[in-house]
């Protein structure tokens, strides 16, 4: 492999690890710390893609009032060349529009999560799971089948908003998606050290009991769906930027859902360092497959492009089997706002005796989540 080669395998290895992780830490906090088993997480993402297709150049062609004589969607390869040479010579409007796709598609996957949650939270499981799928395939049929939106079976193109970086957009574009999944990671974690943290653990290890304590089950399941498919979308608005075009077919349940899952249940449920983990495995042994597949083509009894697909149902069996917590499974979360020291105190005056002082966060965890400690 030459350098240059390697180089370009590097990027594209990173920046879908850097997707996916979005899509996977989103999941791991809707299903890991408030158990809502969200078998719809394609939803969101599609949701991100079809703004990025269907607004992006629509206003950038509205701002530079190019070809407005032409349709839009038959001539889009025409219309979308005549926008990037203006994008060339105006960054600031590339950034403006890029920020505002942004902020749409946070407000309108949000309604979006909203919608769904609605007539599912109530349900729980195989019927909730049911449901989600549902609303995440009917997204995708109404884009494979509404032409004006996205193109249908065919695609849109997105005009290149980076493209004032010349030679360096690849990589400057690279920085920016890591920022996106370095300020979602530090929220995500920041949420689950939080009171907030303590009370969708609550709800997912014991609703009834919750709700006993005077906690909205129902308002906080609801808003952590609202929260967490607006935080998916942005993979979705991302990835249509990097690949610089949108193809509805693509949000398929296996790529944008299944393999999510896939990947945070490797890791590790209910943790986000587990759910880091688990996403740069994965993506790193899919994209070796996919990059070197005539190299190992050799060495297979059977058609290469089926080695993903086995290879993803192996890991998946021997996970259940030998490791269902995970590689790094969940631990005892420090909850910023609790004095340790005065709950561990407040036991050995009740005469609970904690076996070593520096397991005292473990045990008080655990009594937390049972309800035998108030604070």
């Amino acid at each position: 492999m030459t350098e240059n080669v390697f180089l370009q395998w590097s990027i594209d290895l990173f920046m879908f690890f850097l997707l996916y992780l979005i899509v996977t830490m989103n999941l791991n906090f809707m299903y890991g710390y408030t158990g809502i088993p969200h078998f719809g997480v394609s939803l969101s993402v599609a949701g991100g893609g079809y703004v990025v297709g269907a607004l992006t150049g629509r206003i950038l062609r509205w701002i530079y009032n190019v070809y407005p004589e032409l349709d839009f969607m038959y001539e889009n390869s025409k219309i979308t060349n005549e926008i990037n040479a203006h994008l060339v010579n105006d960054p600031f409007t590339g950034i403006g529009v890029f920020l505002l796709v942004i902020v749409l598609s946070l407000v309108l996957n949000a309604g979006l999560g909203y919608i769904v949650s609605r007539p599912a939270i109530r349900l729980s499981g195989s019927y909730l799971i049911i449901v989600l799928i549902g609303m995440a395939e009917a997204i995708r049929i109404v884009g494979m089948n509404y032409y004006p939106l996205v193109g249908g079976t065919f695609w849109v193109h997105v005009p290149d908003v980076f493209n004032w970086m010349g030679d360096y957009r690849t990589e400057g574009y690279l920085i920016i998606c890591t920022l996106f999944a370095l300020v979602i990671f530090m929220l995500l974690q920041a949420m689950s050290t939080s009171p907030l943290g303590r009370v969708v653990r609550a709800v997912r290890e014991n609703p009834t009991s919750a709700e006993c304590v005077g906690k909205d089950v129902t308002g906080v399941r609801t808003k952590v769906i609202v929260l967490c498919s607006a935080l998916t979308s942005i993979a979705g608005v991302l990835y249509g930027f990097y690949i610089h075009a949108v193809l509805s077919t693509s949000y398929t349940r296996a790529s944008w859902t299944f393999y999510p899952w896939l990947m945070f249940m490797v890791g590790g449920v209910g943790n986000n360092m587990g759910a880091t983990f688990g996403t740069f495995i994965f993506i790193t042994l899919r994209r070796m497959i996919i990059f070197f597949k005539h190299d190992i083509e050799v060495f297979v009894p059977f058609q290469v492009q089926w080695l993903e697909q086995i290879l993803t149902g192996v890991m998946l069996l021997l996970i259940i089997i030998f490791r269902p917590q995970g590689l790094l499974p969940e631990k005892p979360t420090t909850m910023r706002g609790l004095d340790y020291d005065r709950f561990h105190d407040e036991l050995e005056k009740k005469g609970v005796k904690v076996p070593e002082r520096e397991a005292r966060k473990e045990n008080i965890f655990r009594r937390l989540l049972s309800g035998r400690l108030r604070n």
